[in-house]
């Protein structure tokens, strides 16, 4: 071949066509697949939001519970509350063990059950470090 001279490889109407087609294939298949990906039925609903108040009630005065440990290795594993005010039995009572403002573990919900109620811990925490117990308990 005389140099300068370049020669291109001549494509034939029918293969031209099978690539053109195989391509048109290939899109059309890219833009039914995320289609169907996220395809569900949505059924549309309205939701109202209403503003409001109630009046919450207390089961009682919680000033007088006693509250007790269970340790385990130098580290505080459950709380026991006694002298609950009976009223807030069948309520949840939950537990937060901290040290100053810092919550260490916490606790709950229990159901308080004659006056008391049992509450585990976790993480447990080491004795020496806690400074208060917090609850509340809500229902019955």
């Amino acid at each position: 071949m005389p140099e300068g001279v370049r020669t291109f490889r001549r494509h034939t109407a029918p293969a031209l066509a099978g690539r053109l087609l195989a391509g048109m294939v290939l899109v059309a298949a890219l833009a039914v697949v995320p289609a169907s990906v996220g395809a569900r039925t949505l059924t549309p609903s309205t939701k109202g939001l209403i503003a409001g108040s109630a009046a919450v009630t207390p089961c009682g005065n919680l000033t007088g519970v006693v509250t007790n440990f269970t340790i385990s290795s130098n580290t505080v594993t459950a709380v026991l509350l006694s002298n609950i005010p009976t009223t807030c039995n069948g309520g949840s009572v939950t537990v937060a063990v901290t040290n100053g403002g810092t919550r260490l573990g916490g606790g709950g919900p229990v159901t308080v059950a004659s006056g008391g109620a049992t509450v585990p811990i976790s993480p447990a925490v080491a004795t020496g470090s806690v400074t208060h117990v917090r609850l509340a308990i809500v229902g019955p």
